[in-house]
């Protein structure tokens, strides 16, 4: 069998992705429970926590919302390969390559556009910054001190994995409306690529109208989200006007 059956049903051929496949929970869910550091941490820590780690650096740093969400991304391959420990994974030539392969589809799925060698590079040192927090608290000895480059507050505190599933999937859904709203606005004002332009301006409508929106603003109005968080999406007015200005454009 070359596919193996996600928790939303689908069939997912890890060695030949397709992006349609690829679905928000079904990162999210088996992320949410993997521990990191193949369970040899105190306690459990998982994944999906590391990479919303490594996304709350990546805006406490004031990186762009692309990098902020590679970041929260970075490790999303796992959820259809697993992970193998890095001084074994080095050896494993074939892996490594199937692991770039599905990295890059699922970046660019989300991102909507390839990240580059400068953006990767953002995100491989905040995960390595972490990593290295993660050593500090979570292991019986430190692994080096760059922990110490880290903005942010990385407690790498235990908490329940329904509750991470839940905010992984709002902190990517955050970011990619984001993006889509900059794009938008981007077309908008060079009058170009109507189709493009229609199709994203239907996807923010969607999102506007939806329980999703009410309830990401009530979040963000609570404090939930990231002080720095790139949030023009979730202001009351920004898809609005931008809906606005796109009908009397066609008018």
């Amino acid at each position: 069998m070359s596919y193996i059956t996600t928790v939303t049903g689908k069939h997912f051929y890890p060695l030949n992705p397709n992006p349609q496949d690829i679905d928000i929970e079904d990162i999210a869910h088996p992320l949410s429970l993997i521990c990191r550091a193949n369970g040899h941490f105190k306690y459990f820590y998982s994944v999906a926590q590391h990479c919303i780690a490594c996304a709350e650096e990546a805006v406490e740093r004031g990186c762009s919302v692309e990098v902020i969400l590679g970041c929260l991304l970075h490790d999303a391959s796992e959820a259809y390969l697993c992970d193998v420990t890095r001084p074994v994974k080095k050896h494993i030539t074939q892996y490594l390559q199937a692991e770039e392969k599905l990295q890059e589809v699922i970046w660019k799925r989300f991102i909507g556009r390839e990240l580059t060698d400068v953006e990767k590079k953002q995100i491989f040192e905040i995960d390595d910054h972490t990593l290295s927090q993660e050593f500090h608290l979570l292991m019986p000895e430190d692994l080096n001190e760059e922990y110490f480059n880290l903005q942010s507050e990385c407690a790498c505190e235990y908490q329940d994995p329904r509750e991470v599933k839940e905010r992984f999937i709002q902190f990517a859904r955050i970011l990619k409306y984001e993006i889509t709203m900059r794009e938008t606005e981007k077309l908008l004002r060079a009058k170009e690529n109507a189709d493009r332009l229609q199709s994203l301006i239907s996807e923010l409508e969607a999102y506007y109208t939806s329980d999703e929106w009410k309830r990401d603003f009530a979040d963000d109005e609570k404090g939930l989200l990231p002080k720095k968080l790139p949030r023009g999406v979730l202001s009351e007015d920004g898809i609005y006007n931008l809906l606005d200005s796109y009908r009397e454009r066609g008018s």
